[in-house]
């Protein structure tokens, strides 16, 4: 369980035990036990949201790896002012993906800018550029990536630990976004992608593109 969601889950948790008591105490009235069964409903919503399932990663640093679980919706060149030269791979979360995000590669963090912004649909084709959204650069000996945890309408709470200087292996843990969103990663237009469009890709585990 990640430990962003306790706060959260300790509330839907009290929430429920409220109602739950309530109803009984009241002979079970529907007018009770309506609300007690929808808190248990988001009590177990919760719970499932914020899992943190273990992994096995398989380090290569011949691999990029996908930084969050979702579905791949956009690939396109970018001139990007870190990496240069670069392709732009976005995928979508919804609130039923596993939301911790993992470092795609082992490097260096270079840069770690809190873009304030909108917080336009996640799936809006510029919800990348106007929305509020944590970006990250990170390099090695062989390349530099960026990255990018975005809001949506419903994802307003963007958590990421990382800071410039911070190094860090391949698929570790650094941070997640509340309840559904998008993420971008920038690689070197030179690295051979390897998803396609409507994939679905999962953190740490799924290779986004290899490096040549």
């Amino acid at each position: 369980m990640a430990r962003e969601g306790y706060i959260n889950i300790v509330i839907a948790l009290v929430i429920t035990i409220i109602l739950t008591s309530v109803a009984f105490f009241s002979g079970g009235s529907l007018y009770w036990k309506i609300p007690s069964m929808i808190s248990g409903l988001f009590l177990l919503f919760t719970l499932y949201f914020f899992r943190d399932p273990e992994r096995e990663v398989k380090q290569d640093s011949n691999h990029i790896l996908s930084p969050g679980d979702g579905v791949i919706v956009e690939i396109k060149d970018v001139d990007d002012d870190f990496v240069g030269q670069g392709q732009k791979i976005t995928m979508f979360l919804s609130p039923f993906n596993v939301h911790i995000n993992r470092v795609p590669i082992t490097g260096k963090i270079a840069f770690v800018e809190y873009k304030y912004g909108a917080f336009k649909a996640a799936y809006a084709e510029d919800a990348s550029e106007v929305n509020e959204q944590s970006i990250v650069g990170m390099q090695n000996d062989q390349i530099k990536v960026k990255f990018a945890q975005v809001a949506g309408v419903v994802a307003r709470r963007i958590i990421n630990y990382l800071r410039e200087g911070d190094e860090l292996l391949q698929g570790d843990r650094y941070g997640l976004i509340k309840f559904g969103s998008r993420m971008d990663i920038v690689i070197p237009r030179s690295a051979k992608v390897k998803v396609e469009l409507r994939e679905a890709v999962r953190g740490g585990l799924t290779i986004l593109a290899e490096v040549k």
